[in-house]
């Protein structure tokens, strides 16, 4: 468990402009009800962060999603001259420096500050990488002890592509699962997954998604 006496770990939580939010729900969700989503999600992430005591981050190019973050975590505006999230964020670990960092996904709807806390303490000692996977093998979480050892590879099959960096750089690898944390918002299936919590239908997303009747979207034909 980290040192309370010790600076919060800090969490870099990308976010990608609203215009372009929620691609893969276009067809299910306007361009306004995505970006709404997509806010949701991040007030989500961004409680569950500060519940923690950890420092959250948002590295975006949206002025409106820094706007939108406030005085509730810190603002690091992606460099106009990068290329691609995983360019983007080698340089955000580039300018935060540090021992930890944590890069955590801003569209995980259940995300809370419990299950933030016991993956750090499930964390080896460094060198050390711990991630949470989410069900298409991606990498919904992941903290690094210390960050800059191997490329990211955020992408299809990331969490893979993170443990072979991990046993390259001689870093000990550990996965935990928690359904909370491992649940992001990519396809309305994961829309489905989420209405049929109970927890999921009275957080933040759930509230928004059946305020427009998506369920009655997920029944209808297509």
């Amino acid at each position: 468990m980290a040192d309370p006496a010790s600076p919060p770990i800090p969490v870099l939580i990308p976010v990608n402009r609203l215009d372009r939010a929620k691609g893969r729900l276009a067809d299910f969700l306007d361009a306004g009800e995505r970006a709404e989503l997509a806010l949701a999600t991040l007030k989500t992430v961004l409680t569950a962060v500060l519940d923690a005591h950890l420092r959250p981050v948002v590295l975006t190019a949206d002025p409106s999603v820094a706007g939108a973050v406030g005085a509730t975590g810190e603002v690091l505006l992606e460099d106009p001259a990068l290329s691609g999230l995983n360019a983007q964020l080698e340089r955000a670990v580039t300018v935060l420096g540090g021992d930890e960092l944590m890069i955590l996904h801003a569209d995980l709807p259940l995300a809370a500050g419990a299950a933030i806390t016991a993956v750090v303490a499930a964390a080896a000692a460094g060198p050390s990488v711990t991630i949470v996977r989410s069900g298409d093998g991606g990498t919904n979480l992941m903290l690094l002890r210390p960050p800059g050892r191997f490329p990211l590879a955020y992408g299809p099959h990331s969490a893979a592509a993170h443990r072979a960096g991990a046993a390259r750089a001689h870093m000990a690898f550990r996965e935990v699962s928690d359904h909370t944390l491992a649940l992001d918002l990519d396809t309305p299936d994961d829309i489905r997954t989420l209405l049929g919590l109970k927890e999921g239908r009275t957080s933040r997303a759930g509230l928004l998604l059946l305020a427009i009747h998506a369920p009655a979207r997920l029944a209808a034909p297509r």
